[in-house]
């Protein structure tokens, strides 16, 4: 990033700054081919971090205003920082927030990519006849606890995810799609078992992976997760009635 022709951080001036080097910057490009943005482009596939943003402003300009859209009211005189730049995460909060806010946003910003959770780049393209306006002060955002529940249950994959790899459970080498994408065939297996709890589902997914992905089609599994959806519980509490004998026998044929 340091060797962009020249970069911002956006968070400049706000307690956020203090991130350092984890903070979110801009950078000009002027070379599309400039090493420096290769490997920031490798970057992204290991981990989501970059998108490419086309702007009608010079880069002092957009980093004000694009921090006039961090921070959300989330009601109850609490507010958050809203991590709206993150590839992930930014078709998402747009229709959130919705389209008043979006075009503001969006307003000297003819065409913003993206990769996230996509293996292709996508495209949101700005107002056709933008006005090259530009916040200067920050823009009331605010979210209900319908919509903190929505970002919430969008955003709780990915951290699930990064949890399981911290601990060991997920290899961590490698591009970070094919790791995301098998995951999440996982984490859909257990919210169709109906665990809704974030332990519950993050307990299916740590069995998926060391006994198998198809661990929950074992006979007294699948018997012992159908009655569970008829009288309730944990999902601990409901492995924890299978007999040893079974999860050996899943750990020998996951081995193999």
């Amino acid at each position: 990033m340091r060797e962009a022709p020249a970069h911002r951080n956006v968070y400049a001036g706000l307690p956020e700054e203090e991130a350092g080097d984890a903070s979110l910057f801009l950078a000009r490009i002027v070379d599309a081919d400039a090493p420096w943005l290769a490997r920031l482009g490798q970057l992204d596939l290991l981990a989501p971090c970059m998108t490419l943003v086309w702007s009608r402003v010079g880069i002092d300009a957009l980093a004000t205003h694009l921090q006039q859209f961090l921070v959300a009211d989330l009601g109850d005189g609490v507010s958050a920082m809203v991590r709206y730049f993150d590839p992930r995460n930014l078709r998402k909060v747009m229709t959130l927030w919705g389209d008043e806010t979006t075009r503001r946003l969006m307003d000297p910003i003819p065409k913003w990519m993206y990769r996230g959770h996509e293996a292709a780049w996508q495209c949101l393209a700005g107002p056709l006849n933008g006005r090259h306006q530009i916040q200067t002060t920050p823009v009331a955002i605010t979210f209900d606890s319908q919509q903190i529940d929505a970002f919430m249950a969008h955003c709780e994959p990915d951290q699930m995810l990064a949890g399981l790899v911290e601990d060991g459970t997920v290899p961590g080498e490698g591009p970070y799609l094919p790791r995301f994408l098998d995951f999440i065939e996982r984490y859909q297996r257990a919210a169709a078992w109906r665990l809704i709890e974030p332990v519950d589902r993050l307990g299916y997914c740590q069995h998926s992976y060391r006994y198998g992905a198809d661990f929950d089609q074992d006979p007294e599994v699948r018997r012992a997760l159908e009655l569970r959806m008829h009288v309730g519980g944990t999902f601990s509490a409901c492995m924890n009635g299978i007999p040893d004998y079974v999860w050996n026998r899943m750990l020998k044929k996951h081995a193999e």
